[in-house]
């Protein structure tokens, strides 16, 4: 049974309380009625600043109809672990009937803009964590369904893994099964709130045995290019350390095509990690050290609580490691 549910958001009725005017007037104002004067609108406007109301975001519905619709805000559109996100969210919006609109904020000059004209659209919204200001979050979560995916709010509802505990699991088995002291990160840290938290579990899991970082992190971003170009740069720093520890496995799919050709053999010179668990881990050459989370289980959670379910105030979804040869284990996960 769900329980810890997002706190109380005010509601149309108690503007009209705050203001001393009727719910009709309150609506008036808000969709810029010509009529209603201008003293009247401060009142109405004033107490909408100060109990937080949006009523243009996806509160409409409690005067307008349902639009049948689930909006998703993500940073980008490409890769794999987006498409697994959305794949997780379109099977609960087949079950209900519901369209799905997606809005990537990379590439828009006002993202904040056009995720608020999103929710004008829609009965519910998934956002992905670090994709907008907390302040924004917190503002379309008092007047509506909003779930956060893998990331923090304070006012809205949170579905997660534990990428921080999942990391050091990880870390550990590279220091305590294969004995790798040197080991370094691959990934923008401040990137993404799930970076920052598989960071933090590194860092954790390295102090926890009196090992140091081989070096800051390789501050990049998250696809298979980025990854090649990591590569790059460790083998032209002549800096490889004893295992690389990547934000993602499209990262570490990058590192596993390019060694090779700079003369770097995995594991035998480098053992290379990944995380997510996508299609190609299971398949790389060597096949890739990574620890599964359930990205469309993800989606599939966070759409039901946009689309109305009762849903915990955070949600975590448990993860497992994936011994492969790429950290030096044989292929039935035991060290070589």
């Amino acid at each position: 049974m769900a329980s810890d549910s997002p706190a109380t958001r005010p509601t149309i009725r108690d503007i009209a309380r705050e203001a001393g005017v009727s719910v009709a007037t309150v609506s008036r104002v808000t969709h810029d009625d010509p009529r209603v004067v201008a003293d009247t609108k401060r009142r109405v406007q004033d107490a909408i600043d100060r109990l937080g109301y949006r009523p243009s975001a996806l509160g409409r519905a409690l005067s307008y109809q349902r639009t049948n619709t689930l909006g998703i805000v993500l940073p980008g559109l490409g890769g794999p672990y987006f498409a697994q996100l959305i794949e997780g969210a379109e099977s609960v919006a087949v079950e209900r009937g519901v369209v799905i609109n997606v809005v990537g904020t990379h590439l828009r000059p006002d993202a904040v803009g056009a995720v608020r004209q999103l929710a004008e659209r829609t009965d519910g919204l998934i956002i992905a964590g670090g994709t907008l200001p907390s302040d924004e979050v917190a503002a379309l979560a008092r007047s509506g369904r909003v779930i956060v995916v893998a990331g923090e709010a304070d006012e809205a509802a949170t579905v997660v893994t534990d990428g921080r505990a999942a990391a050091a699991e990880l870390t550990g088995h590279l220091a305590d099964v294969h004995g790798f002291r040197r080991m370094r990160f691959v990934g923008e840290p401040s990137g993404s709130p799930d970076t920052a938290w598989r960071y933090q579990g590194f860092r954790e899991a390295l102090d926890q045995r009196g090992l140091a970082e081989a070096g800051e992190p390789v501050r990049l971003g998250l696809d298979v290019r980025s990854g090649a170009v990591a590569a790059r740069m460790l083998h032209d720093a002549s800096d490889l350390p004893d295992a690389l520890v990547c934000a993602n496995d499209e990262l570490a799919i990058g590192m596993l095509a390019t060694l090779p050709g700079l003369g770097h053999r995995i594991p035998a010179d480098v053992a290379v990690t990944g995380f997510d668990d996508q299609a190609l881990a299971g398949i790389a050459s060597p096949r890739l050290t990574t620890v599964h989370q359930p990205i469309a289980e993800l989606g599939a959670r966070a759409a039901a609580g946009a689309l109305g379910d009762d849903i915990r105030s955070h949600t975590v979804l448990e993860t497992r490691l994936v011994i492969r040869e790429s950290c030096g284990c044989s292929p039935e996960g035991t060290p070589d």
